[in-house]
C-alpha cells in the first residue's frame, strides 16, 4: 500500500460495450457485444497503459463480462485493478434497495469468479448515486467493498450532488459500516466548479485548457479521478443507426445529430490522455482508497436522506 503517496492521479475505465448498451436502450433487447469492436478497444487501452507504464482501474460491467470473461482475465493479468460497474447498466435511482442489491450481488459473484479473487470498488452506471439513494453505499459495504467512485460533487442535469465533498474521504454509514468515496474531479473556473473528469468533457475541452486545469489541480495537491469508456479510445466512426431497433424511423437529420454527438472530437482523446499519463503519477483507485482509510481517524458521518 502506497501510503506515502496520497496525492496522485487515477485513471478509471468504465468497461462496457457502446453498441450493446445503445441497442438495449433503443430496442429493449439485450444482444451480445460485437467481438471485434470490444477486442480492438480493449487492446488500444492496454497498449497505451503499457506504453506509458501506468496502471488503471477497470470497472467491469457484468453483462459484458458474461460474454467476454477472457478479456476481463486479460485486463487483470496485466496488473490492472478490477472493480464493479454493476450488472445490467441500469440507472441506480430507478431501482429500489433490493433491486440494487441484486444487481450488485450478481455482478460481484460473476466478476470475482472470473478473476479468482476479490474486488474492492464500484462505479455506478450514469454516476447514479446521489442524495436520494445513498443506501447504495451501505449495500457496497455490506458486500465487502471498501470504496465507491460514483459521485460528482456538483449538481448537473443528469447526476451529481450539490456541495458534496470534493476530496477523497472515509464515511461512516447508517448501517454501522464505513466506505471511502472517491468523487469525480471538478475544477474551479471563473468562480464556479466545472466537470473535467473525463469522457465527454475531455473530448470537448481543447488540450491547452485541459493541461492548464490539471496543472492547477496538481499544483494545489488535489487528487484527480479520470474516467473513460472503451469506445472513446476508438477512432473509427460510430454509426448509431446500426443499433436502432427495426421499428425506429429517425430522420436523416436526427441520425446525423445523434452520430455527431458521439463522434465529435473523439479522435483527440488518445493524444490528450497519453499526454496526461506521461506527465503525472497515476495510482489505482484501490491504492488511493487504502491510503484514505488508513490515514483517517474520524470518519465523516453520512446519514440517510
Amino acid at each position: 500500500m502506497e501510503t506515502n503517496k496520497p496525492h496522485a492521479f487515477t485513471l478509471s475505465i468504465d468497461w462496457e460495450d457502446f453498441g450493446q448498451l445503445l441497442g438495449r436502450d433503443r430496442s429493449g433487447v439485450l444482444t451480445a457485444p460485437l467481438p471485434k469492436t470490444i477486442d480492438r478497444q480493449t487492446d488500444i487501452m492496454l497498449e497505451m497503459l503499457n506504453e506509458t507504464g501506468k496502471k488503471a482501474t477497470f470497472f467491469i460491467l457484468g453483462m459484458l463480462a458474461e460474454h467476454r470473461p477472457d478479456l476481463v482475465k486479460k485486463i487483470a493479468a496485466e496488473g490492472h485493478e478490477i472493480g464493479l460497474h454493476g450488472y445490467y447498466h441500469i440507472n441506480m435511482r430507478k431501482l429500489d434497495r433490493q433491486q440494487a442489491y441484486d444487481d450488485l450481488y450478481k455482478a460481484k459473484e460473476l466478476v470475482t469468479g472470473i478473476i479468482g479473487g476479490p474486488v474492492y470498488g464500484y462505479r455506478a452506471p450514469y454516476f447514479s448515486v446521489d442524495e436520494t439513494n445513498l443506501y447504495v453505499l451501505e449495500i457496497l459495504a455490506e458486500l465487502g467493498l471498501i470504496y465507491d467512485s460514483s459521485i460528482f460533487p456538483l449538481k448537473l442535469k443528469r447526476y451529481g450532488i450539490a456541495n458534496f465533498n470534493k476530496e477523497d474521504a472515509l464515511y461512516s454509514l447508517p448501517n454501522g459500516k464505513q466506505i471511502v468515496e472517491l468523487p469525480l474531479t471538478v475544477a474551479p473556473f471563473r468562480g464556479k466548479d466545472i466537470p473535467i473528469a473525463g469522457g465527454g468533457y475531455i473530448r470537448a475541452f481543447p488540450k491547452f485548457f485541459l493541461n492548464k486545469m490539471f496543472r492547477k489541480l496538481d499544483n494545489d495537491q488535489q487528487n484527480v479521478m479520470l474516467y473513460m469508456h472503451p469506445y472513446e479510445f476508438d477512432t473509427r466512426w460510430i454509426d448509431c443507426s446500426t443499433n436502432y431497433p427495426d421499428k425506429a424511423k429517425y430522420s436523416k437529420a436526427k441520425t446525423f445529430l445523434i452520430n455527431l454527438r458521439w463522434n465529435l472530437f473523439r479522435g483527440t482523446i488518445r493524444g490528450k490522455l497519453k499526454s496526461l499519463l506521461k506527465q503525472y503519477e497515476f495510482i489505482t483507485c484501490l491504492k488511493k482508497a487504502e491510503y484514505v482509510k488508513s490515514s483517517t481517524h474520524s470518519p465523516t458521518v453520512l446519514g440517510r436522506p
